[in-house]
């Protein structure tokens, strides 16, 4: 096997960061249930859902304030411009059930998105939350 010492290093810099003190003071998750709320209260509310296209195809979500940007492509430029322009809005990341919208939120985070939260236990929770 042939290991990739620097990106070990740039990934272990990365996750440095996501100490206890860290995640304590910096809640990124948001549930279904507070969701649904900002959305109710008439909070800006951005849904980025970052799951692939069949994904999508699979299970609808439909919300006026979505964007749709696989998590492939969610750091290209274009899209890192495109979400700055709600800054004043809180961005919700959203996959499947709520494991890659954490990564995708901490690395937004980590660039400068304070505004970013991920949909804890993701679109499978929301719908849920959502027929009750």
């Amino acid at each position: 096997m042939k290991i990739d010492w620097e990106e070990v290093e740039r990934l272990s810099d990365f996750f440095s960061y996501f100490t206890e003190e860290y995640l304590s003071k910096t809640p990124c998750r948001v549930s279904p249930h507070q969701l649904i709320s900002w959305i109710q209260k008439g909070e800006k509310v951005l849904i980025v859902d970052i799951r692939t296209p069949t994904e999508m195809g699979l299970i609808g979500f439909t919300y006026p304030q979505t964007l749709k940007i696989p998590m492939n492509e969610l750091f290209k430029r274009e899209n890192i411009e495109k979400l700055a322009q709600y800054e004043d809005y809180k961005i919700v990341v959203a996959c499947r059930a709520g494991v890659r919208s954490l990564v995708a939120t901490a690395f937004l985070r980590r660039v400068g998105f304070n505004n970013a939260y991920s949909l804890h236990g993701g679109i499978i929770a929301f719908a849920e939350a959502v027929k009750c």
